[in-house]
């Protein structure tokens, strides 16, 4: 068990998962399912260790001041993955640790599970983290959450519901395409509410902006259809 400061060098892969100690809804097996996983390598920020033994998944390495982390769970790791204890007083959180160093490893893709849910003031800090590392996404049963780095594609998402949340307090030039409602050169301030639950209709739909920040929060799967008296509908 390595308790130091600096990892072995890590990466396998540019593609990291990671199990914060948040609330986990996703299905057991979710990472057998999605076959995409198989190209990922995985991590723990403390507490997240105990969701990755729950479900099978023995991590690369655990980082965190091990106050969340089950006796049991660190017996079962210890033999097999690495550890990296950090102090208990300290002025980051183990996720922001943990994804600094993944950033650094050179990890280009990075998803996280277990990031909301439980405390609030942890939900909001995670959400933010998505600014400061922007090659990462928060993965929940029904939503995936990045931060747009001045323009994104969305491909394959047609029907699913779409919010924008400023993360500044102006951003500028706004446009959306690809929507069921679109935008074009815009301004939205923080706190408002025009872009929450919009529609992709396009199999190919974009978001940019000019100035400020946004995250974009898409739902991972359209609603399915609703039976009425008259034959099938999507809801809208």
């Amino acid at each position: 068990m390595d308790s130091g400061q600096t990892p072995r060098p890590l990466a396998c892969s540019v593609r990291a998962a990671v199990f914060l100690n948040g609330e986990y809804d996703l299905p057991a097996d979710f990472f057998k399912i999605n076959r995409e996983y198989t190209t990922f390598d995985f991590f723990c920020a403390d507490g997240g260790a105990n969701i990755a033994v729950k479900i099978g998944i023995v991590p690369l390495l655990v980082m965190g001041d091990m106050d969340s982390i089950t006796i049991q769970t660190r017996r079962r790791l210890e033999n097999v993955c690495q550890f990296i204890e950090l102090p208990a007083d300290k002025n980051f959180s183990d996720g922001e640790a943990l994804l600094k160093m993944l950033k650094e490893q050179g990890y280009t893709d990075i998803h996280i599970f277990a990031a909301t849910g439980g405390r609030l003031d942890q939900t909001m800090f995670n959400l933010q983290l998505l600014q400061k590392f922007p090659q990462a996404r928060i993965i929940t049963q029904e939503e995936e959450i990045c931060f747009v780095d001045k323009s994104v594609s969305i491909r394959g998402k047609a029907g699913c519901r779409a919010s924008l949340i400023a993360t500044t307090a102006t951003v500028g030039g706004l446009t959306l395409e690809g929507f069921k409602y679109n935008l074009l050169n815009s301004s939205i301030e923080s706190g408002s509410t025009l872009t929450l639950s919009n529609v992709i209709i396009s199999g190919s739909a974009k978001v940019s902006y000019q100035s400020g920040g946004l995250l974009l929060v898409v739902a991972r799967n359209a609603p399915p259809p609703e039976k009425t008296r008259h034959g099938l509908h999507l809801v809208k």
